[in-house]
């Protein structure tokens, strides 16, 4: 078998067509060792509480601006429904001042029987009518200058 033949895969190699086994070698040292576990640091503790809190205030924070969009939202609608009641107001106050004009005008027509004067006849005695005299027409002699 020769070297450029063979590739090696892991813990097995290939040789041609087929996968064969490696061989286990022969370890150099003996015994049994058990695995070191490895502490966390007092870091990675501190780091893993810090990003739990850094996760909830953005949870926080999130649902607080949901409800304060909403309640903006709220309060736009609101805005608008005040303009235009105050609008509606304000043509309602316009409407009832004319008709409070003519009630005041006929309440007044009714007290004063305005309208009942116009059977009465009234009389007036006759004026003599005494024309102008003819006066003499009007001469104005003007010294006109010119320039002054």
């Amino acid at each position: 078998m020769s070297r450029g033949s063979v590739r090696y895969i892991d813990s097995t190699y290939i040789y041609g067509q087929h996968a064969v086994a490696a061989p286990v070698s022969n370890p150099v040292i003996y015994g049994r060792f058990p695995k070191h576990v490895q502490k966390k640091s007092p870091f990675d503790k501190l780091n893993k509480l810090l990003s739990i809190v850094l996760l909830m205030l953005v949870l926080l924070s999130l649902v607080s601006y949901y409800f304060v969009s909403d309640s903006e939202k709220n309060m736009n609608k609101l805005g608008r429904e005040i303009v235009a009641l105050s609008n509606e107001n304000i043509e309602l106050q316009n409407r009832l001042d004319n008709l409070h004009s003519f009630n005041k005008i006929d309440t007044i027509i009714h007290n004063n029987s305005a309208l009942d004067t116009a059977k009465k006849i009234i009389e007036v005695p006759a004026v003599n009518i005494v024309s102008a005299p003819n006066a003499a027409p009007v001469s104005v002699n003007y010294n006109w200058s010119i320039g002054y």
